[in-house]
């Protein structure tokens, strides 16, 4: 066995260790998937600030996710007419990823100066009901 392999082994064998059970179809699984499943989890588990169980199902779906991005990526880099590949191909491709963030934290800001506008005109609002002489025949 090599050092890959037996990290694989013992990856999986601390997941049954830590009160979840060892997965069987281990190598069946991994057969279907994009990339090894133990060094997905580690990753969740690396970004989590609490200790949590995490079902295998979601494991799957992270890992089927994964590949579908990074096949995203290369239908993108390969549309390119360069021979070669470069971190700028790669950059280029994985760009709409990479700004989602981003793309967050512009939304929320424009949802809050709409939100300000919003308080803004409901107070104009009231002041003109306020300022309006209140008309007879509408007030029966």
């Amino acid at each position: 066995m090599d050092n890959k392999e037996e990290q694989i082994v013992n990856d999986i064998a601390a997941e049954g260790a830590a009160g979840e059970p060892p997965l069987i179809e281990a190598d069946e699984e991994s057969l279907h998937l994009p990339f090894p499943n133990a060094r997905v989890v580690r990753i969740i588990r690396e970004n989590m600030k609490r200790e949590h169980q995490i079902k295998s199902d979601v494991k799957l779906a992270a890992n089927k996710l994964l590949g579908e991005i990074l096949a995203d990526i290369s239908q993108s880099m390969d549309a390119e007419d360069y021979f070669t590949i470069s971190t700028e191909h790669f950059n280029k491709a994985s760009r709409k990823y990479k700004e989602i963030a981003l793309n967050q934290k512009r939304i929320r800001r424009i949802q809050k100066v709409l939100e300000k506008q919003r308080a803004e005109l409901d107070e104009i609002v009231t002041e003109i009901e306020l300022d309006m002489p209140a008309d007879p025949a509408t007030s029966q």
